[in-house]
């Protein structure tokens, strides 16, 4: 009598921890498939979560630094090249400016040399060789003037070399007017374009070094998604091989349910094979159809509170469509999915 009791107080506590478990976490796998609704055969079952339409994205910089700015906040959505946050990275301004100034400085320098002289310039060359022609002219008729004057012997033979000396100079101030006014009007040389092109082309190649450590420090959003988590605030630091990301993006624009399938029941799954989910907190089940099977196994991720689950097997991931409109359907939601025959 006394075995008898305890045997009786016993299957009331086993139905009592049943209970309770099955109040407290949603149905497991083989529990659905017992409870297959009349017509409907249910062949699988598995554990499942609600994910967007894609993973969960970290999102950081290239580079270290100190959070100046978050632009956006959880639940936000975003569009693909917003600004999600930017870090301090005030000296780069001053020096990109710098770099700018310098690199118009060569360029008009090249300009300059190209051009030439100016046209100031040219004008007093061409004087110079108009008035240097005239005295030459000048002293070429006192020269001849002077022989024939020697010739009568009216002059001394000292006065006449003076005027031919005078010729002589007239005439070499003439060819030095005519070479610099060939110099003023001449272009520039080979070698001086290529020092002053090269001079340029290092000023752009520091300056697009200098832009691009500068747009480093504004961090844009790489697709259209929602803001999920922001991990970091502003005038906190973020280091490149630091345990934390900015924040986190994905695109939650659709619903999708990533479901894991034991490795016995693959046999049984197929693309756009209708699907039965249920899920803790909701009253009534709600349907999908199988949109990607995936071609290798792998370990289970997902995890039940039922201890008589095995961890060691393998399973085939499985990623559900729900029909209609599921955007109440909150991300990470734990679901069970029943694959139905029909």
């Amino acid at each position: 009598m006394k075995h008898g009791a305890m045997l009786v107080l016993g299957l009331l506590l086993g139905f009592s921890v049943s209970w309770i478990r099955e109040r407290r976490d949603p149905p497991s796998p083989s529990t659905v498939i017992a409870a297959g609704a009349a017509g409907e055969t249910v062949v699988a079952a598995a554990q499942g979560r609600v994910e967007g339409q894609s993973e969960d994205i970290e999102i950081g910089a290239s580079i270290d630094g100190v959070i100046q700015t978050l632009t956006v906040k959880e639940g936000q959505r975003v569009s693909r090249g917003e600004i999600l946050a930017t870090l301090a990275c005030d000296e780069l301004g001053p020096a990109v400016r710098a770099l700018e100034a310098e690199r118009e400085g060569a360029e008009q320098a090249r300009i300059r040399l190209t051009r030439g002289s100016r046209e100031e310039e040219r004008a007093v060359a061409r004087e110079s060789v108009a008035g240097a022609r005239a005295m030459v002219e000048q002293a070429r008729r006192q020269d001849e003037r002077m022989r024939t004057l020697l010739a009568q012997g009216d002059i001394s033979r000292n006065e006449a070399e003076m005027a031919k000396r005078d010729l002589d100079v007239a005439e070499s101030s003439w060819k030095a007017a005519v070479y610099r006014e060939r110099l003023t009007l001449a272009g520039p040389l080979p070698e001086e374009l290529a020092k002053a092109d090269s001079a340029i082309r290092v000023l752009e190649e520091r300056l697009q070094a200098a832009i691009a450590q500068r747009d480093k420090c504004v961090i844009h959003s790489p697709m259209h998604g929602t803001v999920t988590r922001i991990h970091l605030r502003q005038g906190e630091p973020f280091r490149i091989l630091g345990p934390r990301s900015i924040l986190t993006l994905a695109d939650l624009s659709e619903r999708r349910i990533r479901a894991e399938v034991d490795e016995r029941d693959v046999t049984r799954l197929k693309l756009g094979q209708r699907v039965r989910m249920r899920a803790e907190g909701f009253a009534e089940p709600f349907g999908g159809k199988v949109v990607w099977l995936a071609n290798v196994m792998g370990r289970k991720t997902a995890r039940g509170t039922d201890p008589a689950d095995k961890a060691d097997r393998d399973v085939l991931e499985t990623l559900i469509a729900p029909d209609g409109p599921q955007l109440s359907l909150p991300v990470g939601l734990r679901v069970v999915a029943e694959f139905l025959s029909k």
